[in-house]
C-alpha cells in the first residue's frame, strides 16, 4: 500500500520510510504547504492539517505536527517551536530558561485519512536541554533541538546518537508503529 505523507521534511519522510516499510506501508513525498495555526495544541493542528488536505482533494494521506514543550514554561514553545527558534535562535532559548527547570519534552502528532476514515496519534519524548551548546556538532536542518536535547535515561544529545539509537526514543516511531496498527486494523 502506498500512503503520501505531507512534509517538506526530508528527515522525517526518511524515518516514517524506515518505521513503515516493515509493516508493507510505501511511504511517498506529498509536497503541500499547509497553513498552520498559531493557537491550539499539536493533536488540534494535526486535525486541521488533515481538514486542509481532504478539502485539496485528497483521500488517503498522512500528516504531521511536533513541537518542544519545556517544563519552565506550560504550553510553549508547543506549535510554535519553529517560529520561536528561527527569531531568538539558542541563544534566546538558553536565556529563557536560566535558572529555570531544563526538563522538555518533544511531542508530535501525525493523523491520516483513508478513503473517508480519519484517525490523529500523538507521543511524547521526555528529556532535559542542556545548558549550552556543543560546539562539536553539525547543525541538523529542521531539527535544531537535536544538539541540546537529551532524552530521559540517556547521557548523549539526539545530535549525537546514531538514527538507529535515537529512534528508540523517538515520538514519531512510537507513533508511526499506532499508524501501521490502525490501518491494518483497519482492513487496509
Amino acid at each position: 500500500m502506498i500512503l503520501p505523507f505531507a512534509t517538506t521534511n526530508d528527515d522525517k519522510l526518511k524515518e516514517a520510510e524506515r518505521v513503515l516499510k516493515p509493516h508493507g506501508i510505501e511511504v511517498t513525498p506529498l509536497r503541500l504547504t499547509l497553513m498552520e495555526p498559531d493557537t491550539g495544541s499539536i493533536e488540534a493542528v494535526a486535525w486541521e492539517k488533515l481538514k486542509q488536505v481532504c478539502e485539496l482533494g485528497y483521500e488517503r494521506v498522512m500528516v504531521d505536527d511536533a513541537g518542544i514543550f519545556f517544563a519552565a514554561y506550560p504550553h510553549f514553545p508547543g506549535i510554535l517551536t519553529k517560529r520561536v527558534f528561527d527569531r531568538i535562535g539558542y541563544k534566546g532559548i538558553l536565556k529563557l530558561l536560566e535558572g529555570e527547570s531544563r526538563q522538555a519534552w518533544f511531542e508530535g502528532a501525525m493523523g491520516v485519512i483513508w478513503d473517508g476514515e480519519r484517525a490523529v496519534f500523538s507521543a511524547k519524548t521526555p528529556g532535559r536541554l542542556l545548558g549550552k551548546v556543543p560546539q562539536n556538532m553539525p547543525d541538523e536542518p529542521g531539527f535544531p533541538f537535536n544538539r541540546i536535547f537529551v532524552p530521559d535515561g540517556e547521557t548523549r544529545t539526539f545530535a549525537q546518537m546514531s538514527l538507529e539509537e535515537r529512534e528508540a526514543y523517538s515520538y514519531r516511531g512510537q507513533v508511526l508503529h499506532r499508524i501501521a496498527s490502525w490501518l491494518i486494523n483497519q482492513g487496509i
